[in-house]
C-alpha cells in the first residue's frame, strides 16, 4: 500500500522539505511504499524552495501556484495512495489539515509519524483533531 506524506510546509524555512525527505527515507528503509509532495515538485520549485529562509509562496519564483500543488496532491490522495501518515505539526497546516478532510472522504488509513516512528491512528482520532483542533503530532 501506498502511504502519503502530510504535514506543514508554507511558512517553515526550505518548506519543511527537509523533514519531508528525512521521514520519506526512514520510512522507505523500513519497507513503506511512501509518496511525497515534496519529491513531486519540479527541479526549478524545489531548488527554490530550498532557497526559502521563509517558507512563502512568494520566494517561488514559479508558474505553479499554490492552488496548482494542492491540487496534484489531492489528485495523489484520491487516485493512488491508501493511507496517510501525519509529520508533526500537520494539524497546524491549512494544506495537511484539507489532505486529511479528502482522505476521510475518501476511507483511507491514518498514521502519525514522530521520532522516526510510525503510530498508526484511527479515523475518529482524525476527525476529533479537525473538529477541536487538538495537536495532531
Amino acid at each position: 500500500m501506498k502511504w502519503y506524506l502530510a504535514g506543514p510546509m508554507t511558512g517553515i524555512p526550505q518548506f519543511n522539505i527537509p523533514a519531508f525527505d528525512e521521514a520519506a527515507e526512514t520510512l522507505r528503509a523500513a519497507g513503506y511504499d511512501i509518496v511525497s509532495p515534496a519529491e513531486r515538485d519540479t527541479y526549478e520549485t524545489r531548488k527554490a524552495a530550498l532557497e526559502s529562509k521563509s517558507g512563502d509562496h512568494a520566494d517561488l519564483s514559479i508558474a505553479e501556484t499554490y492552488g496548482d500543488m494542492l491540487a496534484r496532491d489531492m489528485k495523489i490522495i484520491a487516485d493512488e495512495i491508501g493511507g496517510i501518515i501525519f509529520l508533526p505539526g500537520w494539524h497546524e497546516s491549512r494544506g495537511a489539515k484539507t489532505e486529511a478532510y479528502l482522505a476521510l472522504a475518501f476511507n483511507r488509513k491514518f498514521a502519525v509519524y514522530k521520532d522516526s516512528a510510525l503510530l498508526m491512528i484511527d479515523k475518529q482520532a482524525v476527525k476529533t483533531w479537525l473538529v477541536h483542533g487538538i495537536n495532531g503530532s
